[in-house]
């Protein structure tokens, strides 16, 4: 059983105790890659672990109008959207979106 932590959300527990692991120290050792050492938040048991949190792709795009191009690659989802959009543009005047407006009704 984890231990009491003031934190809301448990991220890792500790292997030996099964106490929550609080993240120490953490640096950057490229743009998309941090390096991080957890320890465990019960004192009796005290167990360290180092890890790493890596970005290793594009989910969405900027939203800024002049936003820098990412040099991660794409997720499968971001590439799938992108090809999903060009076909709807495509199909425009053939299929209409859930939520397009339709055309009014002018055959009265």
């Amino acid at each position: 059983m984890a231990a009491f932590s003031p934190r809301k959300r448990v991220v890792f527990t500790c292997e030996a105790c099964g106490g929550v692991l609080i993240k120490r120290t953490s640096y950057l050792s490229h743009q998309h890659l941090r390096h991080d050492t957890y320890v465990c938040d019960n004192p009796v048991c005290s167990a360290s672990y180092t890890g790493h949190t890596e970005l290793t792709g594009i989910a969405s795009p900027s939203g800024l109008p002049n936003a820098r191009q990412s040099e991660l690659p794409e997720a499968p989802a971001y590439a799938r959207n992108l090809a999903l959009k060009v076909y709807r543009e495509a199909q425009a005047e053939h299929q209409l979106d859930l939520l397009d407006s339709q055309p009014a009704n002018t055959d009265h």
